[in-house]
C-alpha cells in the first residue's frame, strides 16, 4: 500500500486512535478498578475487624475469668487444642470461625497483642505463627506509632502485597487484650484484577480488529470515488467532455461530483464556443481578405476600375478594423485585469447623450428615435464609456431592423433600479434565435459581426444589471435594468 494515499492515512489514523483508546481505557479502567477494590477491601477488613472485635470482647471474659489485668502471669498453654481446660485455644478457634464468616475474596488472618504489644499465642511458636517477616513489619510499625486509633497498613513481603487493619481494644476490656490486627494478602485480588485485564484486553483487541476492518472498507469506498474522479478529470484534460460521473457517494462527495459534472458541461460549452469563435473569426476575416485580394489583383491586371476597387478595398479594411476593435474590446472585458472606472452618473443626461449620438445614424436611414422623460433626476453608479457603448449597441441593433421608429421608454422600479425599454417596429426575432442572440458571433439576417449584443450583455452584467430580449406585437423589445446609487448601496450592505 502506498504511504501517501488517503486509504493509508485513514488506516494509520484509525490505528493510532485505536492504540490510544486501548491505552487510555486500560489505564483508566485499572485505576478505577484498583480504587474500587481497595475501597471494598478496606470496607471488608473493617467489617471483619469489627466483627472479630465484638466477638473477642463479648466472649473474652468467659475464657479469661480470672484475669485481673495486664500484670497477670499467663499460665502455660496446654499442648493440645482439645484439652478440656484449654480456654485460650478455644478462644482462638472461636475468633478464627468469626473471622471466616464474612470473607469473600480475602484470605484474612489475625494477630492478638496484649497491652505490652506482646503476641498472645495459645500454642508453642511453631503453631499459629504468622510469617516472621510479617511480624517484623508489624512490630516495626507498632514501635514507630502509638496506634491509639484504628489504622491501616500497606506493605510488601516477598513480592506479595499485604493490607492490615490495627484496632486498639485495651480501653474496651479488663482481661489484658491490647490490639487486634487483621491482615490479608492481596494476591488473590491481584490475580482477579489480572484476569479482568486479560478479558478487557481481549475485548479491546477484538474491537480494534473490527474497527480496523471497518476503516479499511470505508477507506476503500472513499478511495474508489477519488480514483473514478481522477480518471474522469484525466479524460477532461484530454478534451473528452462526453462522459458524466455517476457515483453512489455521501452528501459532501455527491456535491463534489455534481460540481465536477457542471464544470465538465461548462468546459465543453466553452470548448465548443472557442471552436465556433475561431471558425467565425476565420470566416469574418476570410471574406474581406478575399475581397481585398481580388480587387487588388484586378487593379494590378487592369481588369477593374481602379477608383471603384480602391473604395471597396478601403471599405473592407474599415470593416476588418472595426471587427478587430470589437474583438479586442470584448477580450478586455473578459480579462480580469480590465479596469472599470465607476462614478456617479446622471442617468437622464446619459440616455440623452446616447440618443443624440445615434440620432444621426437613424436620420440617415430615414428612421427616428423617440423617448420619454423621467419626472426626476436619477443617478447610477457606472463606467460612463462602457455603459454608453452597451446602450448604443442596442439602439444600433434596433435601427438596423426597424421599419421607421425606435422607441426608448424609461421607468423607475422601487426607487432603486431603472429600466430602459428599447423597441423597434421591425419584424422581430425568429423564435429559434431568441436563446442565442447574446452569444458571440451569432448574427441575425442583417447582423454585422455578432459581437455588439455580446458586448452589451457583458458590460451590463458587470454593472449588476440585467438584459433580456423578446418579441412584441410590433417588433423586437430589449429590456435593460440597472441599479441606482441607492440600489448599489443595498447590494453592498
Amino acid at each position: 500500500m502506498k504511504r501517501n494515499t488517503i486509504k493509508w492515512r485513514l488506516i494509520k489514523f484509525n490505528l493510532v486512535l485505536i492504540i490510544m483508546l486501548i491505552t487510555l481505557t486500560t489505564i483508566i479502567f485499572n485505576i478505577a478498578v484498583r480504587k474500587y477494590i481497595e475501597k471494598e477491601i478496606i470496607g471488608q477488613l473493617d467489617r471483619i475487624a469489627s466483627h472479630t472485635e465484638d466477638t473477642a470482647l463479648l466472649q473474652g471474659p468467659d475464657f479469661f475469668p480470672g484475669l485481673p489485668g495486664p500484670e497477670r502471669e499467663p499460665n502455660p498453654p496446654p499442648p493440645f487444642p482439645d484439652a478440656p481446660n484449654n480456654d485460650l485455644v478455644r478462644f482462638y478457634f472461636m475468633l478464627d470461625r468469626s473471622l471466616r464468616e464474612p470473607l469473600s475474596v480475602l484470605n484474612a488472618d489475625y494477630i492478638l497483642l496484649d497491652k505490652d504489644k506482646n503476641r498472645i499465642t495459645p500454642f508453642p511458636e511453631e503453631s499459629f505463627k504468622p510469617p516472621a517477616e510479617l511480624l517484623s513489619q508489624i512490630n516495626d510499625q507498632m514501635k514507630l506509632k502509638s496506634f491509639n486509633d484504628e489504622s491501616y497498613l500497606n506493605f510488601h513481603l516477598s513480592g506479595a502485597e499485604y493490607i492490615a487493619i490495627i484496632k486498639p481494644v485495651s480501653q474496651k476490656n479488663s482481661f489484658g487484650l491490647g490490639w487486634i490486627i487483621i491482615y490479608s494478602s492481596l494476591q488473590e485480588v491481584n490475580q482477579l484484577q489480572k484476569g479482568i485485564n486479560i478479558i478487557l484486553l481481549v475485548i479491546l483487541i477484538f474491537s480494534a480488529l473490527v474497527i480496523s476492518l471497518f476503516s479499511s472498507q470505508m477507506s476503500k469506498k472513499i478511495s474508489a470515488v477519488f480514483i473514478s474522479l481522477n480518471q474522469h478529470i484525466r479524460a477532461i484534460a484530454e478534451r473528452n467532455f462526453g462522459a458524466k460521473i455517476y457515483l453512489q457517494a455521501d452528501d459532501e462527495l455527491h456535491d463534489f461530483v455534481n460540481n465536477i459534472n457542471i464544470m465538465t458541461e461548462k468546459l465543453e460549452t466553452y470548448d465548443q464556443a472557442q471552436k465556433t469563435f475561431l471558425q467565425n473569426v476565420s470566416h469574418e476575416f476570410r471574406t474581406p481578405l478575399m475581397s481585398i485580394q481580388s480587387y487588388a489583383e484586378g487593379i494590378k491586371y487592369d481588369v477593374v476600375d481602379s477608383d471603384a476597387a480602391a473604395d471597396i478595398i478601403i471599405g473592407e479594411t474599415r470593416r476588418m478594423t472595426n471587427l478587430v476593435e470589437d474583438l479586442l474590446y470584448l477580450s478586455r472585458l473578459d480579462a480580469i485585469e480590465e479596469n472599470y472606472h465607476f462614478d456617479n452618473l446622471n442617468f437622464n443626461k446619459l440616455i440623452d447623450t446616447c440618443i443624440d449620438r445615434m440620432n444621426r445614424i437613424a436620420v440617415n436611414s430615414n428612421k427616428k428615435i423617440t423617448s420619454n422623460e423621467l419626472d426626476k433626476n436619477i443617478e447610477i453608479y457606472a463606467d460612463e464609456e462602457k455603459i454608453s457603448r452597451a446602450i448604443t449597441n442596442i439602439i444600433s441593433n434596433c435601427i438596423r431592423y426597424a421599419n421607421s421608429t425606435i422607441e426608448i421608454l424609461l421607468n423607475i422600479i422601487e426607487n432603486n433600479r431603472v429600466e430602459i425599454k428599447i423597441s423597434d417596429d421591425g419584424s422581430g426575432f425568429e423564435e429559434n434565435e431568441l436563446p442565442y442572440i447574446f452569444e458571440r458571433f451569432y448574427k441575425g439576417k442583417k447582423g454585422n459581426y455578432g459581437l455588439g449584443l455580446a458586448i452589451s450583455k457583458n458590460v451590463i452584467e458587470k454593472h449588476n444589471g440585467m438584459i433580456s430580449a423578446e418579441n412584441s406585437a410590433s417588433g423586437a423589445v430589449f429590456r435593460i435594468e440597472l441599479p441606482t446609487v441607492e440600489g448599489v448601496r443595498l447590494l453592498t450592505y
